[in-house]
């Protein structure tokens, strides 16, 4: 492999790998719902100053800020409402395997768009390897609430990935875009953290401030190696090579976090993950 195509390769896995140290954090986190509050307030915070020296978006931009919003604060919330019902090994792959595979559904039935070959095979396996993830296991917890959550959780990210597109080309910055849209979707989920945790907000603002910190970082780092992988190389093998993050998330899982199941779920991730390769490549 060429160092041209090498150096964005590695970019972007390691664009996979902080994504789902990330997603292992938020499950450690002992109050979820503050701790991706804070992580919206300090990734607004970061985004500051591109907001200060850029003008107010025109309306065609506000359109999908907005939407977006609503969007993202939907993910946030069933995001957090599978973490706290499932294992990570169970509801991180299925949240991030199920986006790309509801988006190609959605385009196949109501926009009429046709599968080739290896779209259809990716979305078969990847389809599969979520139904297996779901399949009930012998002395299992149940899983239902955890898995329905997951999934709408994969369906506002297939949503808001199409939203913020629009969004980031109707604005003609992608950073500009950005930068506005952390700003707008920090404000609901404090607000609701705000009006849950009331008088103890700083308190446990306090404890889960320092880690908060460190996933908004992780979290801008994983943006920045994927933006540097895409204008490197070609777009479909590295959105590809993301799809790694649920193979690490469950790796994580089983190591980190001692989760039952966990050889069986690493092999499921990689096959889901190779569904998902494939429906980039397709």
């Amino acid at each position: 492999m060429s160092s041209a195509i090498l150096l964005p390769a590695l970019a972007m896995i390691a664009s996979a790998m902080l994504h789902s140290v990330m997603g292992l954090l938020t499950k450690q986190a002992g109050d979820k719902l503050m701790f991706r509050a804070l992580m919206q307030i300090v990734a607004a915070v970061l985004m500051l100053p591109v907001i200060v020296m850029n003008p107010l978006p025109e309306w065609e931009v506000w359109r999908f800020l907005m939407m977006g919003a609503v969007i993202h604060f939907t993910f946030q919330m069933t995001m957090i409402a599978a973490f706290e019902r499932g294992d990570m090994s169970l509801v991180y792959p299925v949240m991030r395997g199920s986006a790309p595979a509801l988006a190609g559904i959605a385009a196949l039935f109501f926009l009429g768009e046709p599968l080739s070959p290896a779209d259809g095979i990716g979305l078969a396996i990847v389809s599969a390897a979520v139904i297996a993830f779901g399949w009930p296991e012998k002395g299992g917890a149940p899983k239902a609430a955890a898995l329905a959550f997951a999934l709408i959780a994969g369906a506002m990210t297939a949503l808001y990935s199409v939203n913020d597109a629009s969004g980031a080309r109707a604005a003609g910055n992608a950073i500009y875009y950005l930068a506005w849209f952390l700003v707008l979707n920090a404000v609901p989920i404090n607000l609701v953290a705000l009006a849950r945790r009331k008088g103890r907000w700083i308190s446990v603002a306090r404890r889960q401030m320092r880690v908060a910190v460190i996933a908004a970082v992780l979290g801008a780092g994983s943006y920045a190696f994927a933006l540097y992988a895409l204008s490197e190389a070609a777009v479909a093998p590295m959105a590809a090579l993301r799809e790694t993050s649920v193979v690490f998330g469950a790796i994580l899982a089983a190591l980190v976090l001692k989760e039952p199941f966990g050889a069986r779920r690493i092999i499921l991730a990689i096959c889901l993950a190779f569904g998902l390769v494939l429906l980039q490549a397709g």
